[in-house]
């Protein structure tokens, strides 16, 4: 077996936990390789155009990136406010893009592309290695602690790890989607229509003090609505194919530019052939839902289909079972945790499963994720980070999201690269020295007592 290398830290999966897991080891001394199965960093926040983090940040390797973006004026990083809680900025993927390609390498992480973990290598119930396939074949990695940042659990499930997966009773998890983009969209003529009809809007989000140009909404605009429009237009007669009876939608850094999420597959992320027919149905429901807009929204009238997100919306996979199940009473309650490592306040979003129907609730300050969340039952020496931590079926609908990614990976990357530095298993690095490290990057942890950050203090 060839060896491609030996290292302090592997992370698996380049999304947002995954970058963000693979910088913070990096830059605490270990040696870092990050994997990831497609050809391009940053998984749904380049490729997916996920661009707005639904909830505040508070990991400090994120902080940094959105900040890099607003340097390369692609980004908007002032705190707003929706009818479900405060969220910081927007972005745009491809200066994020860059700016990660910027951090990762000047943290020094090796990074490999289209590489794929197709075994791993255990002893005694401890990770060591991954067995992973490129196009030059098989290789071996080695390491000394591990990240499974995958969103789908995909290592942690190799390794045996016991997991849940959808919700209770049937199984269904929530549908797949893809944001779609439009150019020279009218903005000032849709924000217009969406004021006449007010009552059909569940949020109507924009800069007050805007005037009649694209440019003074560039990164600055949420909405979410047309339930009624949608209805209307279906019983006379318009061949609306989609699961869905609302749309969102927002703009981007280009003036007329708007991003649409609207469209949903109920299917399994796991399985090949609902993956590709997800890739197809979902083109398909895209270009229905263009025509739908540029018939019936004012603003629309001239606008040109860009394309859709290259990379395909999985929400909800594997949810690897740890040594802590966060559960909906936990967030809903704003529970602190003697162990938490990061204070999130996303809102509680669920799509359901095989239906048509979404929910979006404020949790007000937010609550404590505990580290233990992270530590997977029956392995040792692997840490999971992002989507795939140990929660249950709706507690899943807040710790999806960017903010709780981003907290997770920096964590668990922490842990890791002190259990690397000693040359121990991970189970002897304990919450309180991740928490320690954390306090003083400024993360807010949510544990007992601690303080509640300004920025949260008018929330309800």
């Amino acid at each position: 077996m060839n060896l491609f290398g030996s290292y302090d830290v592997v992370v698996t999966g380049a999304g947002s936990s995954g970058i963000v897991a693979a910088i913070r080891a990096a830059r605490e001394g270990a040696r870092t390789l990050l994997l990831e199965g497609t050809g391009f960093l940053g998984g749904l926040i380049t490729g997916g155009r996920l661009t707005k983090p639904t909830g505040l940040i508070n990991s400090k390797i994120f902080h940094e990136m959105l900040d890099r973006c607003v340097g390369y004026k692609g980004a908007d990083g002032r705190i707003r406010e929706s009818y479900w809680g405060k969220y910081t900025g927007t972005f745009d993927a491809e200066v994020m893009q860059r700016v990660i390609i910027e951090m990762v390498e000047e943290a020094g992480v090796e990074v490999l592309l289209r590489a794929n973990v197709i075994e791993t290598v255990m002893k005694d119930g401890a990770m060591h290695g991954l067995l992973i396939r490129t196009k030059s074949g098989e290789s071996l990695v080695l390491a000394k602690a591990f990240v499974d940042a995958s969103g789908d659990g995909d290592v942690a499930a190799l390794a045996g790890a016991d997991f849940m997966l959808g919700r209770e009773g049937d199984g269904l998890t929530q549908p797949i989607t893809s944001y779609f983009r439009v150019l020279n969209v009218d903005v000032p003529a849709l924000i217009a229509d969406c004021e006449a009809n007010r009552a059909d809007m569940w949020e109507v989000v924009y800069p007050k003090e805007a005037g009649n140009r694209n440019e003074d909404y560039a990164m600055a605009v949420l909405l979410t609505g047309f339930q009624q429009r949608i209805k209307d237009k279906v019983a006379e007669g318009f061949d609306w194919i989609i699961p869905k009876d609302h749309i969102t939608m927002k703009t981007g850094l280009i003036p007329g530019e708007i991003s649409v999420n609207v469209t949903r597959f109920q299917g399994n992320g796991l399985d090949d052939r609902d993956l590709s027919r997800a890739e197809i149905e979902i083109r398909k429901q895209a270009y229905c839902a263009f025509d739908f807009l540029q018939r019936y929204v004012k603003g629309f009238e001239n606008a040109i289909f860009l394309e859709v997100a290259p990379k395909l919306g999985v929400r909800e996979t594997r949810r690897v079972t740890g040594q802590y199940v966060l559960t909906e009473a936990d967030v809903r309650g704003n529970r602190r945790f003697e162990d938490a490592i990061g204070l999130c306040n996303s809102p509680v979003d669920v799509h359901e499963p095989g239906g048509s129907r979404a929910i979006m609730d404020h949790v007000g300050v937010g609550y404590g994720i505990p580290y233990r969340c992270m530590v997977p039952l029956k392995v040792d020496n692997l840490l999971v980070a992002g989507r795939c931590i140990s929660v249950d079926e709706i507690a899943f609908g807040s710790t999806r999201n960017v903010p709780a990614c981003t907290m997770t990976g920096e964590a668990a990357a922490i842990a890791a690269s002190l259990a690397a530095k000693r040359g121990v298993a991970t189970s002897t690095v304990g919450a309180a020295e991740v928490q320690g490290r954390l306090r003083e990057l400024g993360v807010w942890l949510g544990t007992p007592g601690e303080a509640v950050p300004d920025v949260l203090k008018q929330a309800s």
